[in-house]
């Protein structure tokens, strides 16, 4: 792989910086603090994913976003363009210049990468840039310093070694999977030869079943045929008996047919009776009977008469009292119509004291609105002056840090020296104290892998969150595009329009007089199209324009309006894709952590087998790790100097704004000062005149119901003259009854004189008229009760003969033969469905039992084939860890033999030879002598 360009945009101290990169070996130096380590922090960021800090604070202060683009060749010889983008809109893409074909998505970036590199996907980027490609300053041989385990681990994963023994791990796992099956099918064949243990048994129980259900049909058979004779006599006795008992059942009911039909024959007897009584009684009963109805005729004519004369009496008094309303209403019509006059009068009293209302309630509404206007001033100045205070509290506070964070600087200067001294001292540790620090450190490493890990998945929660709001506005976000380009269009026709009326304004104020303004005489177009002047022609124009200006201006403002609604969506979305990267990003470090806090743990365990004891370490090292982080505090507080200075100054704009403002208001406050005082006396003097405006109103309110008053006066006037003309018809109507009350009493007592003789002629007509039926229905009862009298006498002949016929205890012996026979025709069904279940439940077992067998010689097979596998991945594996140190010698002879040809070159001494140890030490033999 080449790079061949890196191109950055406000990424820490460049604005703007392109650096061309050619091949062989590129040096670049400057100063401390010149940016040297941001050219390869970049690199190590847009290529691999690296960065030892927050994006953030790889941005140039001051900046939302910062960029990144590498130019480079890679392993398949094809340029390629990779963009990283942070902060604001954060993005990474990889463009690929032979495909034409952009990769936008964060782990299609990392696969391409991968690809392209020519790396395992199974090795991070992020670890091979920090441990070989991009080593911090100061600390490129630091590894070389370590311990043995250190050095092992961390050159094994660089130099794929660690594979091998990953491969052999993940070899073991299935060699345990293996082992975990063949456990299994050991255990399932224990269980399917424990199920298969009764089979021969079932089998011999299956003959002796079936033998015993052939012996118990032969028995229901014959039971059956003896079942059959009994239930036949049975049948025949059961006949007889049913006979005696209907024949029973006969003669009772003749014997009650023949009770009925001689109590039936009393009744009709006593009924004939009744009836010859009831004709006598009618006969001497008639006269009166006729006299009552004459009187009752009579009666109803009268009773008529005296309806309508109680109507002519009930309408009489109805009219005296409706003519008694008639007068009161009269009455108080008359007080209503005075009390219009009286409004009248007190309408032209109130006169002078509605003009005196009117002014002063146009004088209160004027000092009300100084009362508010001053007591809004007020309270704006109060806010102001609180405001300048805290301005001027934070000012103080500001200039505080500013005074403690300057004598800093000097630390901060030597951060980097600080940090050498520190990686020197520690080169000095001799081994023992080394591993008892690496032990330190990976423990420490742990906790704190364990402790991101945490972090990780809050962040990874928070995002996803962060994420869903995100999505929920998109609608709105995405509007944001349409609305700039509008704006841009509107702005550009703005632009174009007021350039136009300039053109127009100065061309007409040239053309004063009517003259061509470049060849100062008449323009004979404007003549020939029949316009007056040039300044009439201009003039048109303007006004053509004008119109179409203030129109875009409106629509600008609606949309400028519409993008400040829009943008806080607008500019979440934008950061979508910082927040997916995010996203991916902590899910793909989870990943990572996982199997470093794995491989961590063993590098513990392996460091406390090597351990023996444990030093202190040394003094010096603790003062030199004091100082460089005192640099390195120093050196963060020192970077926000700037940011703090700009806030003193725009802080101090603040205040001088408040001030100004806060004059104004007390200006505006005296202008308004006694308002109060004056509105108290207004409203003091408007208490006083009682509202004579609403005085007024209410006289006028009665002076507007006159017309109604005097219109119901005249008609209540009608009505009392007519009411006082019926009264007197009624009163001659009334005389044609004065009698009656007379001559219905005289009907009356006629009418009680022959009540008792109309009573029994109406209690004795309907049954004299029933004798002739009556008399009928005797003879009929007589007829029948003989012939019940028959019908008894032969029902009671038939019964005799049956009784003597039927024997009841034959009948018994037969029900309690075939009672005996039923219960051991049902016993012996039980047990032939007993039988049957026990039969049916053996060739289930039996079946299922031959179904087990045929899976157990399959389980039996399986085990032998995992036995097999399980010795075949024993043998991999074996071969796999035997492969990895002579691979690994290999590799250490041809990195020696580079090695000696470099260093042979440097030293222009061929006589010295470097060797790489198994554990990555380096020996330098020269005449005889080993030195690491």
């Amino acid at each position: 792989m080449l790079i061949t360009r890196v191109e950055l945009e406000n990424i820490k101290s460049y604005q703007h910086l392109t650096v061309d990169f050619r091949r062989g070996t590129t040096a670049i130096q400057g100063a401390n603090g010149a940016g040297k380590t941001t050219l390869v922090e970049a690199i190590g960021f847009a290529l691999f994913g690296y960065l030892p800090y927050s994006q953030a604070q790889f941005v140039r202060e001051g900046e939302k976003y910062g960029s990144i683009v590498v130019h480079f060749i890679g392993s398949d010889d094809r340029p390629y363009v990779v963009t990283r983008r942070c902060g604001a809109g954060a993005s990474w893409t990889m463009y690929d210049h032979e495909a034409d074909s952009r990769i936008e998505q964060r782990i299609d970036v990392l696969d391409k990468l991968h690809d392209v590199f020519g790396i395992d996907k199974e090795r991070p980027l992020e670890t091979l840039f920090k441990d070989a490609l991009g080593v911090p300053q100061g600390t490129f041989t630091a590894i070389f310093l370590e311990a043995a385990g250190k050095r092992k681990s961390t050159f094994d994963e660089l130099l794929q070694i660690e594979d091998y023994k990953t491969a052999s791990d993940y070899l073991l796992e299935v060699q345990k999977y293996y082992q975990e099956q063949g456990q299994a099918q050991q255990s399932e064949i224990q269980r399917l030869s424990f199920e298969t243990r009764d089979l021969e048994n079932w089998r011999a129980r299956l003959k002796e079943e079936r033998l015993l259900d052939q012996q118990q049909a032969e028995q229901v058979t014959r039971t059956t045929q003896l079942l059959g004779q009994l239930e036949a006599r049975s049948a025949r006795l059961t006949q007889q008996r049913d006979e005696r008992t209907r024949l029973e059942h006969r003669y009772e009911q003749s014997k009650q047919a023949h009770e009925t039909a001689r109590q039936r024959l009393q009744d009709r007897q006593h009924e004939r009776d009744s009836a010859r009584a009831a004709q006598q009684a009618v006969e001497a009963s008639s006269a009166d009977y006729q006299r009552y109805q004459q009187v009752e005729e009579i009666l109803k004519g009268l009773r008529q008469d005296e309806r309508q004369r109680n109507a002519l009496q009930q309408k009489h008094t109805t009219l005296h009292r409706s003519l008694a309303t008639i007068q009161a209403n009269i009455a108080n019509l008359q007080v209503r119509l005075n009390e219009v006059a009286a409004a009248r009068q007190r309408i032209v009293d109130l006169s002078q004291q509605v003009e005196q209302q009117v002014d002063l309630e146009r004088r209160r509404e004027e000092l009300t609105l100084q009362v508010k206007e001053y007591e809004r001033q007020v309270k704006e100045g109060k806010r102001l002056a609180q405001q300048q205070a805290t301005y001027q509290k934070r000012q103080e506070s500001l200039t505080l840090s500013i005074a403690q964070i300057k004598p800093l600087q000097t630390s901060a200067s030597l951060l980097t020296e600080r940090v050498e001294t520190v990686a020197r001292l520690r080169a000095q540790v001799n081994e023992r104290g080394s591993l008892q620090r690496q032990l330190q450190e990976k423990r420490e490493q742990v906790r704190q892998k364990s402790e991101e890990r945490e972090k990780l998945l809050e962040r990874l929660r928070k995002a996803e969150g962060t994420i869903g709001k995100i999505e929920e506005h998109r609608a709105e976000a995405e509007e944001m595009p349409g609305l700039l380009l509008q704006n841009e269009q509107l702005t550009e026709q703005r632009h174009r329009l007021e350039g136009n009326i300039e053109t127009y304004l100065e061309s007409r104020s040239l053309s004063v007089g009517g003259q061509c303004p470049f060849l100062h005489e008449p323009c004979l177009n404007i003549k020939r199209q029949g316009i007056v002047s040039l300044e009439s022609y201009f003039d048109g124009l303007l006004a053509t324009d004008q119109p179409r200006l203030d129109e875009i201006t409106r629509q600008q403002t609606m949309v400028a309006e519409r993008i400040v609604r829009v943008k806080k969506y607008a500019d979440a979305l934008d950061k979508l894709g910082q927040y997916v990267d995010q996203r991916d990003a902590t899910a793909e470090q989870l990943q990572r952590l996982a199997v470093e806090i794995t491989r961590m743990e063993r590098d513990v365990r392996s460091l406390e087998q090597d351990l023996e004891e444990l030093k202190r370490l040394d003094q010096q090292i603790a003062r030199a790790e004091q100082a460089r982080d005192e640099s390195q505090q120093a050196e963060q507080q020192v970077r926000g100097l700037d940011g703090l200075h700009m806030q003193v100054q725009q802080l101090q704009e603040q205040i001088d704004q408040c001030e100004v403002d806060l004059q104004e208001r007390r200006q505006q406050v005296q202008e308004f000062r006694g308002s109060g005082e004056q509105l108290a006396r207004v409203k003091e003097e408007l208490e006083a005149l009682n509202d004579p405006i609403g005085q007024t109103k209410a006289q006028r309110e009665v002076i507007k119901q006159e017309p109604a008053h005097q219109q119901q006066l005249q008609a209540q006037e009608e009505q009392q003259q007519g009411a006082t003309q019926q009264i007197q018809e009624l009163d001659q109507q009334l005389t044609h009854y004065a009698n009656l009350d007379m001559r219905i009493g005289e009907q009356e007592t006629l009418l009680q004189q022959s009540l008792a003789g109309y009573q029994t002629y109406l209690q004795n007509v309907q049954t004299a008229r029933l004798l002739p039926e009556r008399e009928q229905v005797y003879q009929q009862a007589l007829s029948a009760t003989e012939q019940a009298h028959q019908a008894l006498e032969e029902a009671e002949q038939l019964y005799q003969r049956a009784n003597a016929e039927f024997r009841p205890e034959e009948l018994d012996a037969v029900s309690a033969d075939l009672t005996r026979l039923r219960g051991e025709l049902e016993r012996l069904g039980q047990a032939i469905e007993h039988t049957q279940a026990n039969l049916k439940k053996l060739e289930h077992d039996i079946e299922r039992t031959e179904a087990l067998l045929v899976e157990l010689e399959a389980a039996q097979q399986e085990q032998r084939t995992l036995q097999e596998l399980q010795a075949m991945t024993e043998q991999f594996r074996k071969l796999i860890r035997e492969a990895a140190p002579q691979i690994l010698r290999a590799m250490l002879a041809d990195i020696s033999a580079e090695a000696n040809r470099i260093f042979g070159e440097i030293m222009s001494d061929r006589s010295a030879q470097l060797s790489w140890q198994d554990d990555y030490e380096i020996i330098l033999r020269r005449q005889g002598v080993n030195r690491t």
